[in-house]
């Protein structure tokens, strides 16, 4: 029987995934909620349906459309489909995200509780730091990442909600932006030509992309002039020779 050395940071991967996310990735879906309880309380949403939204829907442009056809009185089927397309975009994040994490052939629980709480910030670490985890551990690190980014999300929220009235009205849009930029500097840590690239171009395609479809124009762009500014950035020849 093999014993894991008293400082390996593997043998408690639940442990090591709370520490890593409770730093800079917690306060950034902190901020990021916050400002979403603040927007909801200030079109007179009930706390508990603006928490039961968090936990159910946990996708920001998601909750964005959800508090925009509520505010307006939509009906709940207009909701329900203007949720759901928003949220389609997040298919790609756990397609590519799970077999990174998974041991075994079939998906069990765990797995659908890692998709329900992923998110943009869980992804993006799960592709950056999985090769450097042992794949036994990566399941535990990972679940541990995202409730503990999940669990600061509702304390933001809740945050947001009652404390709007004591936060001067010009801090309130900005704290929308901060889980944003957070990922983009996770992006642009990564030193690569077919990084920057992609950036780039879905920089400069998302806003015509927009235009066109609010449901599809940021998975298009994202995926479309992403893998173009991939490919031109030799993404694959790096690939191939490394």
């Amino acid at each position: 029987m093999t014993t894991s050395p008293p400082n390996d940071p593997w043998s408690r991967p639940w442990r090591t995934g709370f520490k890593a996310a409770a730093g800079v990735p917690a306060l950034g879906l902190f901020f990021a909620l916050t400002g979403y309880g603040a927007m909801t309380q200030a079109g007179d949403m009930d706390v508990w349906v603006m928490l039961g939204s968090v936990v159910l829907i946990w996708s920001m442009p998601a909750l964005m459309t959800f508090s925009e056809v509520a505010v307006v009185g939509g009906g709940i089927w207009a909701m329900f489909a203007a949720v759901l397309f928003a949220n389609l975009r997040n298919i790609p994040m756990i397609v590519t995200s799970l077999p990174l994490i998974r041991t075994e052939r079939r998906p069990g629980w765990q797995d659908f509780l890692f998709a329900q709480l992923l998110s943009p910030t869980t992804w993006l670490h799960s592709l950056m730091d999985s090769d450097r985890i042992p794949l036994k551990s990566r399941r535990s690190y990972f679940t541990a990442f995202s409730l503990t980014v999940f669990a600061s999300a509702l304390v933001g929220a809740t945050v947001g909600y009652f404390g709007v009235e004591y936060l001067p009205a010009e801090l309130r849009p900005p704290l929308l932006i901060l889980t944003p930029l957070y990922l983009l500097l996770i992006i642009l840590s990564v030193r690569r030509l077919s990084g920057y690239l992609s950036l780039v171009f879905g920089a400069a395609a998302l806003p015509y992309l927009m235009a066109w479809s609010v449901e599809w124009g940021l998975a298009l762009g994202g995926l479309g002039a992403g893998t173009l500014g991939f490919l031109i950035g030799g993404g694959l020849r790096r690939k191939a020779s490394s």
